[in-house]
């Protein structure tokens, strides 16, 4: 199995994580792709031209929650980190949309030049990632390597390094308690959180 990723792609944490938690690092070999660059061949995999996509002989799997299910069940390991499936689905589909904001934020302000920035769409999408974040420094978060537990800690991770000057340490500190205890607990994860990674060339900030 191939997974095509970035280092810094959240979606792809997320995944990363997922693949040593069902011990199937050795199973799977991961490209880095940025998901920008031009590429014909890679439309053939993912029609969305999006990461992270799972190529799996002569298929492809594709996006990240869809990925993560494959592998767990693969594995025979869906049960153990999704006890309560439904509570898994939720809180991650609250930590994506929480890295898709994030995501998008990022993108407003690295990559338009500031007169094409739209500060009403990027009001909106501070607030869901700040509300999102209200939501899970509020919330019950085992130290149990479960998915949904997967999930919130390497969308912290991609936090780190994308929104180190934001203070969220300090804004929601009954979360990033729990972040750092979980990784201190399971420290095998270090290696799928989010690094900071040169942007290929080719790949140019939108000028006009």
């Amino acid at each position: 199995m191939i997974l095509y990723s970035f280092p810094s792609s959240p979606f792809g944490c997320k995944v990363k994580a997922v693949i040593l938690a069902c011990g199937l690092e050795k199973a799977v070999e991961i490209k880095e792709f940025h998901p920008w660059l031009p590429d014909a061949e890679f439309r053939l995999l993912n029609p969305l031209g999006k990461i992270p996509v799972l190529q799996i002989e002569d298929d492809t799997i594709f996006d990240s929650p869809v990925i993560c299910e494959y592998l767990m069940e693969k594995s025979g390991m869906l049960e153990k980190l999704m006890p309560d499936r439904i509570k898994s689905l939720k809180i991650q589909a609250l930590v994506d949309g929480i890295a898709d904001a994030a995501v998008a934020i990022r993108y407003e302000l690295f990559f338009r030049p500031e007169h094409l920035r739209c500060m009403d769409w990027h009001e909106r999408q501070q607030l869901a990632l700040v509300s999102g974040l209200e939501y899970l420094d509020k919330s019950n978060l085992s130290t149990d390597v479960r998915f949904d537990n997967l999930c919130v800690a390497m969308l912290l991770s991609y936090l780190e390094i994308r929104f180190a000057d934001a203070g969220f340490e300090n804004t929601f500190k009954n979360l990033y308690e729990w972040y750092y205890g979980f990784m201190k607990k399971h420290p095998f994860l270090e290696a799928s959180k989010a690094k900071d990674y040169p942007i290929p060339s080719g790949i140019t900030r939108l000028e006009k």
